[in-house]
């Protein structure tokens, strides 16, 4: 190795490889570059390295630019009243949910018609988000209808505990051999999911 490359790896310089498949060679200014034998490492080798490396941070830092300024005037959009466009800046799955759900023609002020018709005529309350998570929780019909698998069966171990927690009274006891009422209108309402 030539004492003139010391000004490029004084700072420390990585090699991996071998003489018969080649060598990457890593050092700060240049990140990782490859070459085939150990005599390349010249001078001109990481001038040549460095030069690409600064072409390569110039135009990730313009492509950076561009996205970020994209994402500005989409976020400036949105709190000016415009509508979300998930491509540059991604809702989260309930949020996509929720907007499908008030998006669906059948949606009316604060209630939409239970299509589903287990319980024919009655009106679905969503007024808000935590409302429509609700109803993914507690009611099957509507989680197959609106959840798109955002959410996980709860174990029978997991919904105990959760029943237990929320209707615990003086001289309940904790045993999960003991079957409880699910449906008795007596106790807090247990969800059946959690979500993903």
């Amino acid at each position: 190795m030539d004492n003139a490359i010391y000004e490029y790896i004084k700072n420390g310089i990585t090699i991996d490889g071998n003489p018969i498949d080649g060598y990457k060679v890593f050092t700060i200014p240049t990140q990782w570059f490859n070459m085939d034998s150990l005599h390349q490492l010249t001078p001109e080798t990481f001038e040549n390295e460095i030069r690409k490396q600064k072409e390569h941070d110039e135009l990730t830092s313009e492509i950076f630019k561009e996205v970020q300024n994209e994402i500005n005037q989409e976020i400036l959009n949105q709190l000016r009243g415009g509508e979300p466009n998930p491509d540059i800046v991604p809702m989260n799955t309930i949020d996509r949910l929720y907007k499908n759900f008030l998006m669906n023609p059948d949606y009316k002020g604060e209630s939409v018609a239970d299509l589903m018709g287990s319980q024919a005529g009655q009106l679905v309350k969503c007024s808000n988000k935590f409302e429509f998570i609700d109803k993914l929780l507690f009611d099957d019909e509507f989680y197959q209808k609106w959840g798109e698998n955002c959410c996980e069966e709860l174990t029978y171990i997991e919904r105990y505990g959760l029943w237990f927690t929320i209707n615990y009274e003086t001289g309940m006891e904790y045993n999960t051999k003991i079957e409880p009422d699910w449906d008795n209108d007596y106790y807090e309402p247990t969800p059946k999911r959690k979500l993903k």
